[in-house]
Parts: C-alpha cells; structure tokens; sequence
C-alpha cells in the first residue's frame, strides 16, 4: 500500500512538473534572442555587415550610393529578426541618421531583453555614374610611323569621304549619350551596374561602314567590329579598379577600354597625339600590317587602326 502510494505522488510530481515546462515553453520566457539576421537598405551598394562586439552589442555597416540623394533618411528595403524578436523600426520604414552617418535600432526579444544595434553606413560613390555625352570619336591607326604612315585623327567625322554620305557615319553619335547607373561593388572593391546608351535627339546610332577609294569604286567595308564598342541601348559595366579598365557588356558584345582623364597622349615618336578634353574610354585595336597603302585613310581606320577614343563630357549626375 505505502508502495502505490509513492507512485501516485511520483506520478503527480512528474504531471505537476510537466505542466510547468509546457506553461514555460509557451510563454516563451526562454526566448532572448534579439538579434538582426539580415538588413537591406534602399540604396545600398553590396551587402551590410553584421556583427557584434565583444560585449555582444550589436553593430552593422554597409556601403551607401550617395549619388541616390538623400543621405539622412534611408528607407529599409528588407528587415529580417530572430524568431519571436520586434524592432522599433519595421520593414518599409525611414531610419534616420546623424551628421556621423549612423543611427540605431532596438530590438527586443520575446522574453522582453533589449539589445541596441548601431547602424553605420559608408557613403560610395564612383565617377562614372551619371550622364555623359559622347563628344567626339577619335583613332590613331597605320603601320610603318617613321615612313608618315601613321596618323592620329581627333573626329573620325572629320574624314566625312570615308563613310557613307547618309549621316549613318561617325558623326550619328556625338549627340548619343550614356547613363551610368550603380548597381553593387564587389568584394574586391570593383562597382558595377548598368549602362543606357541613347541615340540622342537625332534617333541615331553609327554604323561604321567604311568607304573605301571615294573617287573611284567606292568598296564599303563594314568595320562595326571595330568601333562599335560600347552597346546600344542597355548594357552592363564593371569598372576592374587595380587595372583601371571598364568592360562593357551586352547579349552582342564584349569590350574593354582604359578610363582616361583629360590629357594629352603622344602616341609615337614622330609626333602624333590625342588631345583628351574631358574624359574618354581608350580601345586597343588589333592592327593586322597589311600594307596596301601606307598613306591612304584605309590604313588607318581599317588595316591597321591602333587605339580608338570614345571622348565623352559629363552633363548630369
């Protein structure tokens, strides 16, 4: 009898014990996880970095394009907390940041602990984005210099004879411009994003069909290949910042050129330059030493073309 007896209370204990547990769990009162797993904001250049400190503050930094605008008040795109932890800031809403660049949000757990996250950003921005306009194309092409083989020309529009007299030439693309967007930065510290190439108040891109012997037969030679660098209508670019170099890229082409300041480039030692009055993407061309004529035009935009300059002049942010 005093056996049964001990069961039962064991029994009771075990019931009472459990009841407890189950209560606790469903409260939650374990529960002081109060931490931010992931954060986005409007505007951001790559991803934010999360992390806490030796006394388990929390703190957060990420990239900001502070050529978007306003700087103070960035929206929050995306906000993710752990489970059963709210924020007095949500998903959607603005967070205000000082004349520092940081702000905080308090998150607090469903056991009531708060934890104070500090948020920093960085402000990015990169030269490119914005809108050019494309101000002039210009080439340095021919074999054999030390003969006066080759030549440096400023505006291949210049040299009208040399392409088809239907305006679809060169000249089509000096009221063309490019806008440069930011899209991310990699982890090597290389931004990219897109690119939009208009055709400007005429509607018109350059075909690039040379026209070889203008007195005489007139033999068009198609030399897109050549000079048709940069996409029409939208593209991507990727700026490599320990090369110096921006590729461009689209479903039709891939290219490669330097990002040049204002200067001016000797191109040989027989006096042949480019003046670079603003800004310009620099093209190596493949010259093949064809010799047909050294000193015809053909050499030097067809044959054996070296270097090809898209200038271009900044005319918005």
């Amino acid at each position: 009898m005093k056996a049964k007896l001990i069961i039962v209370l064991m029994l009771s204990t075990l019931a009472s014990c459990k009841k407890d547990l189950m209560k606790e769990i469903r409260n939650e009162a374990w529960n002081n996880e109060r931490a931010i797993l992931q954060i986005t904001f409007e505007n951001q250049v790559g991803s934010a970095t999360i992390q806490r400190d030796e006394n388990q503050n929390g703190e957060i930094t990420f990239m900001y394009n502070q050529t978007a605008g306003d700087a103070e008040n960035i929206k929050i795109k995306e906000l993710e907390l752990s489970y059963g932890a709210s924020s007095d800031i949500l998903k959607d809403q603005i967070l205000t940041f000082d004349d520092k660049q940081t702000a905080q949000i308090k998150v607090t757990s469903k056991s009531g602990q708060d934890r104070i996250w500090k948020i920093s950003y960085i402000p990015f921005s990169d030269e490119l984005v914005g809108t050019w306009q494309i101000s002039t194309l210009s080439v340095y092409g021919g074999a054999w210099p030390e003969y006066g083989g080759a030549a440096a020309h400023p505006s291949m529009a210049e040299r009208s004879w040399n392409w088809k007299p239907d305006g679809s030439g060169p000249l089509a693309e000096y009221d063309n411009t490019l806008t440069f967007s930011l899209e991310g930065i990699t982890e090597e510290g290389d931004a990219y994003g897109k690119v939009v190439h208009d055709a400007g108040p005429d509607n018109k891109y350059a075909n690039f069909i040379f026209v070889d012997d203008p007195d005489g037969a007139a033999v068009p030679i198609d030399v897109n290949s050549k000079y048709r660098k940069i996409p029409i209508g939208e593209g991507t670019w990727k700026r490599n910042s320990k090369q110096g170099t921006i590729t461009f890229s689209s479903t039709s082409l891939v290219s490669t050129a330097k990002f040049i300041a204002s200067s001016t480039l000797a191109l040989d030692d027989y006096n042949n330059s480019i003046i670079i009055k603003d800004k310009a993407f620099e093209f190596e061309l493949q010259p093949t030493f064809i010799w047909i004529d050294i000193y015809k035009d053909r050499e030097r935009f067809v044959e054996n073309a070296k270097k090809y300059w898209v200038q271009i002049k900044k005319i918005s942010e």
